[in-house]
């Protein structure tokens, strides 16, 4: 099978947030973010479209910085639901965000149930506690009160961590095990 630049450049953005994700929570350092960054250009993002967000979430994903990358994911996905609700446009966050942070998050946050509830819990307080400025000002707008249920995620994986984490362990075995197969034909 040959792959071309870009598979090449995916499986090897999954197989580091494999690797990333095992040895830093074998460390004890799974749970790490540079909160004052991350924070200061989630309010960059908010003066402008929510594709910032994804794009900024990409950024440290590749330099496998992925708490902050997984903060302004969800923040990002937040803000689309705020803009979309405002009626005057429909933003889809297009299918390399999706799919490519959507998978490759998940595999590292679902490493520690505490640490993915933290990094929802840090996105949803951000949310409330700050305004969208790119539309806020906009007549019609209404912060959203939930948007995407992150309260009902962070509850469920706070109280029953045990069995929450067991799913977690192995739904991502089940997508390691899909991917694991590329990585070797990446030697070939």
């Amino acid at each position: 099978m040959i792959f071309s630049q870009s598979d090449k450049e995916v499986l090897l953005l999954y197989k580091n947030v494999i690797e990333k994700s095992d040895s830093l929570l074998a460390v004890g350092k799974i749970a790490q973010i540079d909160s004052k960054k991350v924070l200061s250009d989630a309010k960059l993002a908010d003066k402008e479209y929510p594709v910032k967000y994804f794009e900024k979430s990409m950024e440290y994903f590749r330099n496998h910085q992925y708490n902050e990358s997984g903060f302004l994911f969800y923040l990002g996905k937040m803000r689309t639901e705020d803009l979309n609700n405002l009626g005057q446009e429909h933003y889809t966050t297009g299918s390399e965000y999706d799919t490519l942070l959507e998978e490759g998050l998940f595999i590292y946050l679902a490493v520690d149930a505490d640490n993915y509830a933290k990094v929802l819990k840090m996105t949803q307080d951000y949310y409330e506690n700050n305004d969208y400025t790119y539309i806020s000002k906009t007549k019609g707008y209404k912060k959203l009160k939930d948007p995407k249920n992150y309260s009902q995620m962070i509850k469920a994986l706070q109280e029953d961590k045990g069995k929450i984490q067991a799913e977690l362990n192995a739904e991502r075995e089940e997508m390691k095990k899909r991917i694991t197969p590329y990585f070797q034909m990446l030697k070939e």
